[in-house]
């Protein structure tokens, strides 16, 4: 009895190893929904609206981890961890966009030019594109009976009701 105790201790200690921290901007403002993944595979989570994070993995050595967030700077970070749970917190770097200057000019939209002389060269662009072949073609339609008009506590009001038989 102790050897199966002892052996599902040992298996729930890899299966519950983590490393978890938070994500915050410069000013110390936790970042929601910040991407977060071991490099080069798919073990990755996301941030949540406190900027805190858990990562589930067992790798130790040199754990190559993405920081992603739009309107940020990415980072990668290399860790060597030697025991979980493994603390690690970020701060990510706003990044600047400079944008070129638009100009507007009064006038013809330049589009028209380019719409007449698609007009222009309607037949020979049809000569090329009339034809078209498929080697399979499927449509279907489903149906769905006794569907509930509310699903956890959210009321279902979007579906057309032709398409369900009540």
């Amino acid at each position: 009895m102790n050897k199966i105790l002892f052996a599902l201790l040992f298996v729930s200690s890899f299966t519950f190893s983590q490393i978890k921290g938070t994500v915050k901007d410069k000013d110390g403002n936790p970042l929601p929904f910040v991407n977060i993944y071991i490099e080069n595979t798919y073990i990755g989570t996301t941030s949540n609206e406190l900027g805190k994070y858990e990562l589930n993995t067992t790798e130790k050595n040199n754990v190559h981890l993405i920081f992603q967030y739009l309107g940020y700077k990415t980072q990668k970070h290399i860790l060597n961890i030697t025991s979980f749970p493994y603390e690690f917190d970020v701060a990510l770097q706003e990044e600047d966009f400079q944008l070129k200057e638009v100009v507007v000019v009064n006038g013809e939209n330049p589009a028209n030019d380019i719409i007449r002389n698609a007009i222009k060269s309607k037949k020979k662009n049809a000569a090329k594109t009339d034809k078209f072949e498929a080697d399979f073609y499927s449509r279907g339609i489903f149906r769905v009976k006794n569907l509930p008009k509310t699903i956890l506590g959210q009321k279902l009001d979007f579906f057309d009701v032709y398409f369900f038989d009540v």
